[in-house]
């Protein structure tokens, strides 16, 4: 007879191995954000969020053109263009089915 799957001890498992993924691609993205600069890195702001909304924020602007009260402006400006280019791209038509 085969093994009954427990449902929760498999959803558990799976959010544990989501999460994982989760973090290596933040910290891929992160090192390659800052690989972009190379040493010209003056600052940063990081924003994460849990799966039921809880937030954690990180900022150092001791450095750089970019004082602490742009931080938000400058934060949300990035996203909104790198979301905007993110989303177009999925929109982009296929021409390769011809």
């Amino acid at each position: 007879m085969s093994k009954l799957v427990q449902l929760t001890t498999e959803k558990a498992a799976r959010s544990e191995r989501d999460a994982e993924l989760l973090r290596d691609d933040l910290f891929e993205k992160c090192n390659s954000a800052v690989d972009g600069l190379g040493n010209n890195v003056a600052g940063f702001a990081l924003i994460v969020w849990g799966k039921d909304g809880d937030i954690r924020t990180a900022y150092n602007a001791a450095h750089g053109p970019i004082g602490p009260g742009l931080v938000p402006t400058l934060a949300a400006d990035a996203l909104n263009r790198h979301v905007a280019v993110m989303l177009a791209k999925k929109e982009e038509p296929d021409d390769t089915a011809s």
